[in-house]
């Protein structure tokens, strides 16, 4: 039987069937958060604070800011934050996608 992906499935289900992605998917997002945990060591200003490495994407960085200010401030120092990745955290990233996008609040889909 082929399994329609527009139903809903249980999580525990669709992890239990492929365990070897699963533990692929747990150390990236491990990863991720110990680089933004280890954020503020790189730089202690205020606007670090409105920034996070959202994924690592081969040579990319892809880096989120909760607003424009800081997103402003990260482009300013994209080349220091490269060379923080590439000696903290052994990344060879070579460039820095970046974008605005506010942290998610509890009031989705409210009007």
């Amino acid at each position: 039987m082929i399994s329609d992906t527009t139903e809903p499935r249980n999580l525990k289900q669709i992890l239990s069937q492929n365990p070897q992605r699963t533990g692929g998917v747990i150390t990236r997002a491990q990863r991720l958060a110990d680089i933004n945990r280890s954020l503020r060591d790189w730089c202690d200003e205020p606007w670090v604070h409105q920034v996070r490495i959202a994924n690592i994407r081969g040579d990319t960085a892809v880096l989120y800011a909760s607003s424009a200010p800081a997103l402003l401030r990260a482009r300013q120092r994209q080349r220091a934050l490269l060379a923080w990745l590439k000696t903290r955290h052994l990344l060879s990233c070579t460039r820095i996608e970046a974008k605005v996008r506010p942290p998610v609040t509890g009031s989705i889909g409210r009007v």
